[in-house]
């Protein structure tokens, strides 16, 4: 007959009852991390709304309100770090102590002994580790919207916010708490259990930091990838949990220059399998576990070797990175040695708790160190091809190149773009496998390459010559381009039908040369009129004004959005913001100029150069070098469309010095062809024409 106390039911309270503890542990953390701090922000909010309200108008009031109860309600809900590092250290906890007992002989037995199957004991400890903690977080949940409610906060009391922090809470705590007791079974030392948790938990990182050193070290054509990155945090739950706001990624994680806070739902999916799977393992593992493992470093023999095996390379890896960074690259290899034999001579000592073991197993040191030694002679000799690679022209499906504003995700797709990309692919690896060669320019190129499901990024060094400057052209005044890629035509794309538009118009805002249009319609009717003229602008206009693309906020600001420029082909631009604003722009006058000073590159030897610079106050030399000069206060880049001349690049400087009050300096462009270099090369210092052939870079390493 079975006794009561052994029945699901009686199990279950039976463990919470002998784990008080958890219990009183959780309502601790979370009066800590939950009650408080809201009692304190709302508490705060009202203090300073009373204040308020005898000195601000109404208006500024409600604002001030608004973003407290703003601020409290991410305190109730999930923007809340410190109930997350509750919860994180409560699933550490829990899942450690609940099977801890499997460390120690003499409670295995006992437990053992029970009248009761593995499955059902292993479910009891499970599911007590998983109860008390959120027993006490919804109490205390429940007691803070009380209290929120009863000081007049209601506000503050979003429930959808509530409820998708509570769902996100739940999901990553059954993940980490399934991770922990897997680890905990899987260790026959708590000590080892918690090492190897620190491993499980922050390797996925590691690994990939390590990875992204050693493509960075021997691939020429490597490009850091940021959805790799992403990944990476995601195999992280601990990492991850705060860069989500319950259902949605939080300001941690928001899309950069939009504000948005994408949907979390499809990771939290992924989390709540991941958690069911490793749940899963975790209680197959407990079931054929042997009793005669507790004490020892893992339960299970046959892991020795791979789990050994896969630190010692990740560990000696990180030595050989280390090393190369404080002592250069020849200590890598060194590096390489040091920390895999340190590793592995650590790793034996744990599994057999005895100091002689150091020297065991040095066959499995030297197989590893062969592996290893093969690995990076591989990337070093470029086995894979990974430089080298290009992709089909067929199997293109979409590309970008040097991506000032876009993402990877939009892309170019139409052909003649492609086959630009392609060729420029071609040159790059063309130009790698030649190397460089002086009195040559170079430029740096970064190339996003779709074919089928997968995006490959690759960075190349090419060589600044006619079919190089034409292809780029190609790209950035195509169409495509500009309305993929451009501010101008992608702001509006994740605007809400309600929010206003508010442009601000800049020419020189030092001589208080700007203005702006907060008038919704004016201010569409500039976006649109400047759209039809960039699509026909032809790379010889000359940039003369800024416009800054603004979008209502809802909370009485307004939200940056980029900004577009205005050449001088760009008659009915210009004509409207004229009529509408009295703004026209003019070039700089130089009677507000008092010198310009060019700045030349001089070399000293292979290795080592210096700047000089030469002031320039003779007024016809002034007028000659702003005669075509590009002297605005917003930066213009040759992606907007502006082909500027670029022979100085690297090497001359030019800055216009203002006779007003701040005494502020322009940098001074040129579109291609306007250089006057007659007037550069009539200041320039003796010597300072070594390695420089017409203003250009004769050698890479010099340009760079």
């Amino acid at each position: 007959m079975t006794s009561k106390s052994f029945s699901s039911k009686g199990l279950l309270w039976d463990s919470m009852r002998r784990n008080m503890w958890a219990l009183v542990l959780a309502g601790v953390g979370f009066f800590l991390s939950l009650l408080l701090p809201t009692l304190m922000t709302l508490q705060n909010a009202l203090e300073q709304r009373a204040l308020n309200l005898k000195t601000l108008p109404q208006a500024a009031v409600q604002l001030d309100w608004k973003t407290a109860m703003d601020s409290a309600a991410d305190v109730l809900g999930g923007d809340n770090p410190f109930v997350k590092m509750v919860f994180l250290a409560l699933a550490v906890v829990c899942g450690v102590a609940m099977f801890a007992y499997l460390h120690n002989r003499q409670k295995v037995d006992f437990y053992h002994s029970l009248p009761i199957s593995r499955t059902r004991l292993f479910a009891n400890n499970f599911l007590t580790g998983v109860v008390c903690p959120f027993v006490m977080y919804f109490i205390m949940q429940a007691i803070t919207v009380a209290c929120a409610c009863a000081m007049g906060c209601g506000e503050a009391v979003r429930w959808n916010e509530i409820g998708g922090a509570v769902l996100c809470h739940l999901i990553v705590f059954l993940l980490v708490y399934a991770l922990t007791v897997l680890t905990t079974i899987f260790c026959g030392n708590t000590i080892i259990t918690l090492l190897l948790l620190a491993w499980v938990f922050f390797s996925p990182l590691l690994v990939r930091t390590l990875m992204v050193g050693l493509c960075q070290k021997f691939y020429d054509t490597y490009v850091t990838a940021d959805s790799a990155w992403n990944t990476a945090i995601r195999l992280s739950p601990v990492f991850q949990y705060f860069g989500l706001g319950g259902t949605q990624y939080n300001s941690f994680t928001m899309s950069f220059g939009t504000g948005e806070r994408g949907s979390a739902a499809g990771l939290l999916i992924g989390y709540l399998i991941a958690a069911v799977a490793v749940t899963t393992l975790a209680l197959f593992l407990y079931r054929i576990r042997r009793s005669e493992r507790a004490g020892t470093a893992l339960a299970f023999l046959p892991a020795r070797v791979p789990v050994k095996v896969f630190m010692c390379m990740v560990i000696g890896t990180a030595f050989a990175l280390v090393f190369e960074l404080i002592a250069g690259s020849l200590w890598f290899w060194v590096g390489l040695v040091v920390g895999t034999v340190l590793f592995h001579w650590i790793v034996e000592i744990i599994y057999a708790f005895d100091f002689r073991a150091i020297f065991g197993k040095p066959l499995h040191l030297l197989a590893i160190l062969v592996v290893l030694a093969a690995v990076m002679l591989g990337m070093k000799f470029d086995v894979t091809g990974f430089d080298r690679w290009v992709p089909d022209r067929g199997d293109m499906t979409a590309a970008i190149i040097d991506e000032y504003y876009g993402k990877p995700d939009e892309m170019l797709t139409d052909p003649a773009n492609l086959d630009a990309v392609h060729r420029l692919m071609e040159l790059g690896v063309q130009q790698k496998e030649s190397g460089h060669s002086d009195g040559q320019n170079y430029q740096g190129v970064r190339i996003y390459c779709q074919t089928g499901n997968s995006v490959k990024a690759r960075y190349y060094v090419l060589p600044e010559n006619n079919e190089v400057d034409g292809l780029r052209h190609q790209i950035y005044q195509s169409e495509e381009y500009k309305r993929t890629q451009w501010p101008l035509f992608t702001f509006e794309e994740k605007m809400e039908a309600s929010q206003d538009v508010m442009v601000e118009l800049t020419v020189d805002p030092s001589l208080d040369k700007s203005a702006m249009v907060d008038n919704a319609e004016q201010a569409w009717q500039i976006i649109h009129t400047l759209r039809e003229e960039s699509l026909c602008r032809t790379d010889t206009a000359k940039p003369v004004l800024e416009v800054g693309l603004y979008v209502d906020d809802g909370e009485g600001g307004y939200r940056y959005c980029g900004s577009a420029i205005v050449s001088d082909q760009d008659t009915e631009t210009l004509a409207q913001i004229k009529e509408l604003t009295g703004l026209v722009p003019q070039a700089l006058d130089p009677a507000q100029v008092t010198e310009v000073q060019i700045s030349y590159l001089r070399f000293i030897d292979e290795e080592s150069s210096e700047w000089e610079t030469v002031s320039v106050t003779d007024r016809a030399d002034i007028e000659a070098l702003l005669q075509n000069a590009i002297a605005t206060a917003f930066p213009v880049w040759g992606a907007d469309g502006f082909q500027l001349d670029d022979q100085e690049k690297g090497t001359v400087n030019l800055n216009a010095f203002l006779s007003n009050e701040s005494e502020e300096a322009r940098d001074l462009s040129y579109l291609a062809g306007e250089l006057p270099t007659a007037i550069i090369e009539k200041y320039r210092p003796d010597g300072t024409g070594e390695g420089v052939v017409g203003g250009a870079v004769t050698t890479a390493e010099a340009a760079a």
